[in-house]
């Protein structure tokens, strides 16, 4: 009787993968879920990112410990739930110089990321000599690897099999269903419910304000844009940037090759589309350690999403990649998060609720 009595109609706003997570981990806690969505499921920035779940390496750069230690958990949430859409994956970083500070600087963070990960570590890291099986020939400067291991996903399937698990669930699913006026109070759209989740990425903010609610926290709209290239790995890259401000992945994807991502700082998050200067930096930064260049006639497609990171006090490319929760009355709001760490996000709701 008293689960009955606990059981709440939720309204969530937003059907990207912070969403629809909540949304799974809320039904299966027994709650009657909703969740209205302005185009389709995982349309927007979930569907534009670099397919990688990971507990973010580079982010032990700026001390965010804690935010890499539930990535790492959560990483392992997905590869163990979801076999057959996941998979570990071995990452390259290629050297020209084995005492190069960077290399030593790199490994040891490497170390940290396999003890923060702890039970859940999927491989042990080593530096060797030589790639053994890659169709990218390197420069023959580059004769010093570091290798280590890291969570990849086909995140279509994923997608589609997680929009099936919510339909058993008896999840509502309102897509090409536009939420523009909604309250503390509980009502969407003229609905009324227990509670409702704001869950919209980026848009978050905007939406707030617009309902005349006062937001806690500023975003940063942050462009990552990507190439799909005609070639295959074996294994993936991690290497730097041309302007040597953050590492590019180069990661096997369907039979081709993924390379990205761009950070730039947009004033909004409608419509991202790849500049010719993106392109020029991943192309560019690329062809520096290849033995044969990639040419544009071997591009094949290109996306861009729009990340929405918490705004700080430091430079966004040093931003946490965490999330917040906002709390008023009946209305809760996400900001921030990533797809890896929805889970973590999820565990927070289903205690606030």
């Amino acid at each position: 009787m008293d689960g009955i009595l606990l059981n709440k109609r939720i309204g969530i706003i937003g059907g990207g993968i912070t969403g629809l997570i909540v949304g799974i981990f809320l039904a299966k806690e027994g709650h009657k879920v909703s969740i209205f969505e302005k185009n389709t499921l995982l349309s927007e920035t979930s569907s534009k990112t670099t397919k990688l779940l990971h507990g973010g390496l580079r982010y032990l750069e700026n001390f965010h410990f804690n935010e890499v230690k539930n990535g790492l958990n959560d990483r392992s949430w997905w590869l163990e739930n979801f076999p057959n859409h996941t998979r570990k994956l071995k990452i390259l970083i290629p050297f020209n110089n084995i005492f190069s500070i960077t290399l030593i600087k790199s490994f040891f963070g490497i170390k940290l990321y396999e003890f923060l990960a702890g039970s859940k570590n999927l491989g042990k890291s080593s530096i060797s000599k030589q790639i053994k099986s890659d169709h990218f020939v390197l420069k023959d400067s580059y004769k010093t690897y570091l290798s280590f291991f890291d969570g990849s996903m086909d995140d279509e399937s994923l997608g589609r099999e997680l929009i099936s698990l919510a339909k058993e669930l008896n999840i509502e699913i309102l897509e090409f269903n536009e939420v523009k006026n909604f309250d503390t109070q509980g009502t969407v759209n003229k609905r009324h419910f227990d509670k409702i989740i704001l869950a919209v990425g980026p848009w978050s903010k905007m939406l707030l304000e617009q309902n005349k609610i006062k937001s806690q926290k500023d975003i940063d709209y942050i462009k990552g844009s990507h190439l799909i290239i005609n070639r295959r790995l074996e294994s993936g890259l991690m290497f730097s940037g041309i302007c040597k401000s953050r590492y590019i992945f180069a990661l096997p994807y369907k039979d081709h090759t993924l390379l990205g991502t761009t950070e730039e700082k947009v004033s909004h998050p409608e419509f991202p589309e790849i500049s010719k200067d993106e392109m020029k930096y991943l192309i560019d930064s690329f062809n520096q350690i290849l033995r044969k260049p990639i040419s544009k006639n071997e591009i094949i497609s290109a996306y861009s999403g729009v990340r929405p990171l918490i705004k700080s006090k430091e430079n966004f490319h040093k931003s946490s990649r965490d999330f917040f929760i906002q709390e008023n009355d009946s209305l809760l709001t996400i900001f921030g998060g990533k797809w890896t760490t929805s889970p973590t996000i999820a565990r927070k709701i289903v205690t606030m609720i």
